[in-house]
This record gives C-alpha cells, structure tokens and sequence, in this order.
C-alpha cells in the first residue's frame, strides 16, 4: 500500500497564514471576483429584509425586492466579465478577506 507523504509545515510568510490582504495587493482577477462575492451578499441581505418587512410593509418589502434584483442584475454582469477575461472558476473572495475592507454585523441579527 503506497504511503501518503507527510504536509512539510508552512513557512509564517506563506500564503496560508496570510488572513487577510490589502486591497491595493489584490490582483485584477481577486478584485472582480470580489466584487461578485458582495453582490450577492447585497442581494441577499437586500432579500432578508423583504421577507422580514413582507407582511406588515409589502411595498416597501417590493422595493427591497426590486434592490435585490438589480444586484443580481449586477452580480450577472460581473459573472460574464469574470468569464470573458479569467474563464469558469471564480474563486471566493469575502470582504473578511481584504484588510480595512467595511465590515458588517451579521444582518440576520437585525432582521426586521
């Protein structure tokens, strides 16, 4: 039976102990591909606000709805220029992923 060799320990400069990186680090490719990733997370916070409002507020629940689609509108344009330039995987890129980068409590927490 052929043995799995052992992981050598990663040096502290490599990339899998870098957390986080500066956005002005980021290459063109991780830059759209977090773009996409904040579009969707837009849209479905966008999406959970709706449904929380829905029942009491439907028209202003059809506003969230229509914010959600056009971030969707958004996310797709940016998905086919993704694909255009640096072809079918996209790799995830969060917002937790560039230093400095806004961050944002959970909105499940705040749902109306």
């Amino acid at each position: 039976m052929d043995q799995i060799p052992a992981l050598k320990p990663a040096a502290k400069n490599s990339t899998l102990f870098r957390m986080a990186r500066n956005f002005k680090d980021l290459s063109e490719r991780e830059i759209l591909a977090l773009a996409i990733s904040l579009e969707e997370e837009d849209g479905r916070v966008y999406a959970d606000f709706a449904d929380g409002l829905r029942e009491i507020y439907p028209a202003t629940a059809a506003l969230f709805d229509d914010m959600g689609a056009e971030e969707s509108g958004h996310r797709a344009s940016l998905i086919a220029t993704y694909r255009e330039r640096f072809g079918e995987h996209i790799p995830l890129i969060r917002r937790q992923d560039v230093k400095g980068f806004v961050q944002r409590r959970p909105f499940w927490l705040t749902r109306p």
